[in-house]
């Protein structure tokens, strides 16, 4: 019956659990722009033609949303603080699915880590890493290209040989996938 009152609060959950996703999410898409915004104060400068100013300036332009989801059952947490390259091998070995490794940030209990995962061509989270419950919000890049996906443990947008070309000089085409939804940053400044 659809007026029930079981369905009208599972619909109700629904829409208080996605609120609270969006929430997360906003928060931390703030957390990044702080970050952007002390980058630009550091007094680094920065040359003109360079693509990005920092990781943070980039997640900002190419960053997408991705959806926490519930860990498919019989997938047993991969070594703690690996998250780079488990989510790199866990992407490798489950392209049959879409799966692709993403990077950026996530929050987890009530921090902003870096950190890495997989995401569905749907755009939600496969997290490799974390226990049974995933991040509260996830945001970063879906890495198309395998060439990319850091199998030696550093994090692409963490490791400063892999991030210094991409700040200089972006993506190559096609190296990233659109996946998740758009970060909408319509948040106020400051």
């Amino acid at each position: 019956m659809l007026n029930s009152p079981e369905n009208y609060r599972s619909r109700a959950d629904d829409v208080s659990a996605e609120a609270s996703v969006i929430a997360a999410e906003d928060g931390l898409i703030r957390y990044i722009r702080q970050h952007a915004e002390l980058a630009e104060r550091s007094g680094y400068e920065i040359p003109a033609d360079w693509r990005h100013q920092s990781q943070y300036h980039l997640l900002l332009a190419l960053g997408r949303r991705h959806t926490p989801a519930p860990r498919p059952k019989g997938l047993i947490s991969m070594p703690a603080r690996l998250c780079y390259s488990n989510s790199a091998q866990y992407a490798r070995d489950h392209q049959d699915q879409g799966l692709l490794y993403a990077e950026g940030f996530a929050l987890t209990l009530d921090f902003y880590v870096s950190h890495a995962w997989t995401v569905r061509p749907d755009g939600c989270v496969i997290d490799p890493t974390w226990g049974d419950e995933p991040g509260r919000a996830y945001v970063g890049i879906a890495v198309a290209d395998p060439e990319l996906w850091p199998f030696d443990g550093g994090g692409i947008l963490q490791d400063f040989r892999s991030l210094l070309p991409l700040l200089r000089d972006g993506f190559r085409h096609n190296a990233l996938a659109d996946l998740g939804r758009p970060l909408a940053d319509r948040l106020p400044r400051g």
